[in-house]
């Protein structure tokens, strides 16, 4: 297709289509510039870049790709930092004695996609059964977290600060909207999964998809991601799991939001088989994206005419400001300023010419969980890697040759994280470009003022000196068979190695003698 004929319908089906990691051969004549912003307004745009990063960088042009890579690096950032900041939440949630489960989120795109960092999360929502929601709260001050609104058993927003940037955090009591409070849906069921190898308790059981189904109904304008995300749960599971899913929903009263939910996932599967009409069904028009309000969604989908009284009263006055006349004025003030748009529907614009999207975010560390690793060109490799270090963040590489055995093996995953404030110090394993710019991963033996001199550790000679500017970074972590372990200042020993050095030692001095 040409791309002056191109619209946002067009970008949309394509952006989709990337994200299921299923682009087409004449998908590369797109308007590659709106395909980006259709993806990063839609969230998609993360996971069109692990799913069919090499399509986009073969037909999207460079100004394009660094923008997609770079939007790529925010995600891994934000990401590492989410996970930090949930692991230690979680911890103190422990300590108190508060059973938190992690829902959607970090835990919900390892499962769906076996990367923790691919789906966009505006925040971290945490289950919290309602009476020990004091304690949780008790707990989340503890580290820093400061309540911004709602109060238990409602809906809780919190929020932290960490390096001007500001992260959210939200407590739950019940897997549906305050609207559905009325309703009885069941305690989350929970395991442990690991997310880039910190575990962390996460929503699990029947009741996920039906979860996801409220969740995505109760949101207006939701993000096509949450309908991929739908689409790929469902997908997942046998046809036992979508019987048992099928009955929590309907013993909890919301079977018809599964229903509804399944049949978006539906259009997403019509989508990625190049069905363009059915984004008529998703609001998608010729130059942007329309919804209803979403209180005439739950109107629709409420199981009986009981239920539609209860979600109409909880949306004229909500049960977390009843009885008190102050709260319900501020409340409806707030709604009169945010909400006369969405009353009459929602809608969003799309860019149509070359101008800045906004930033997404992506991730691309292979977590010791999913042991997924990304297959690039080596220029997007460096590219990717300074990128990532620079903004203060870490990705994992393979080693490939041998020059660093025993202490990396062939094969192995090796965490590079960013120079640290002291700088490189002697023994530190680095990732470096030669001046040849070919990249190098091997042990800094001597540190100048403005070079360092590397050597592998299985290696008889000396690199020539890099320069301190040609150092992306350094690496902490090597992970082999899924075991990770640190990486010290000094080489490890083996007898193998040991006879290889002497052995090559002796051949060059025989050369030489010849």
């Amino acid at each position: 297709m040409a791309a002056i004929s191109f619209d946002v319908r067009d970008a949309v089906s394509l952006a989709i289509r990337l994200a299921l990691g299923k682009p087409r051969l004449e998908d590369c004549y797109a308007n590659w510039a709106l395909v980006f912003d259709a993806a990063s307004r839609e969230l998609l745009a993360p996971l069109a870049w692990i799913r069919s990063g090499q399509f986009i960088r073969r037909f999207a042009g460079p100004v394009v790709t660094d923008r997609w890579r770079r939007a790529a690096v925010a995600t891994h950032v934000r990401g590492q930092q989410q996970l930090d900041l949930l692991r230690v939440a979680m911890d103190a949630l422990r300590a108190a004695g508060v059973e938190g489960i992690a829902l959607k989120g970090l835990p919900l795109g390892q499962r769906l996609y076996g990367d923790p960092f691919v789906r966009c999360s505006a925040d971290i929502d945490l289950y919290v059964p309602a009476v020990q929601r004091a304690r949780a709260s008790a707990a989340l001050e503890s580290i820093g977290w400061r309540s911004d609104d709602g109060q238990a058993p409602w809906h809780e927003a919190w929020s932290i600060w960490r390096a001007d940037v500001a992260y959210h955090l939200e407590l739950h009591s019940s897997l549906v909207s305050d609207h559905l409070f009325h309703l009885e849906p069941p305690a989350p069921g929970s395991t442990t999964v690991y997310v880039a190898g910190v575990p962390v308790r996460a929503h699990a059981g029947d009741f996920v998809a039906p979860y996801l189904a409220v969740h995505l109904a109760t949101h207006q304008m939701p993000p096509l991601l949450w309908f991929v995300d739908f689409a790929s749960l469902w997908s997942s599971l046998s046809a036992v799991e979508r019987v048992r899913a099928e009955g929590a929903a309907l013993e909890a009263g919301v079977s018809r939001y599964l229903a509804w939910a399944r049949d978006r996932a539906v259009l997403v599967d019509r989508l990625a088989a190049g069905d363009r009409e059915t984004l008529g069904a998703l609001g998608v028009t010729s130059d942007r994206r329309r919804d209803i309000h979403s209180i005439w969604r739950h109107l629709a989908l409420a199981a009986t005419v009981a239920d539609r009284v209860h979600v109409m009263a909880a949306f004229l006055i909500p049960r977390r400001v009843r009885g008190d006349i102050g709260a319900f004025a501020r409340y409806t003030l707030a709604r009169l300023r945010t909400r006369l748009r969405s009353l009459a529907g929602m809608s969003r614009d799309y860019a149509s010419s070359d101008d800045s999207p906004q930033p997404v975010e992506s991730q691309l560390e292979v977590s010791p969980g999913s042991a997924r690793a990304l297959r690039m060109e080596r220029s997007d490799m460096v590219a990717l890697a300074t990128d990532v270090t620079r903004a203060g963040g870490a990705l994992r590489v393979r080693a490939r040759g041998g020059s660093m055995l025993p202490t990396i093996p062939r094969g192995a995953l090796v965490r590079i994280g960013g120079v640290p404030p002291a700088g490189v110090l002697r023994g530190d394993v680095v990732l470096a470009l030669t001046t040849d710019g070919e990249p190098v991963l091997h042990r800094a033996v001597e540190v100048r003022p403005d070079a360092i001199v590397t050597r592998g550790d299985a290696a008889i000679y000396v690199d020539a000196a890099i320069p301190l500017t040609r150092v992306i970074g350094v690496a902490t972590h090597v992970t082999e068979a899924g075991v990770e372990r640190q990486l010290g200042r000094r080489p490890q020993r083996s007898l193998a190695v040991s006879a290889l050095k002497l052995r090559r030692r002796i051949a060059r001095v025989v050369r030489r003698d010849r």
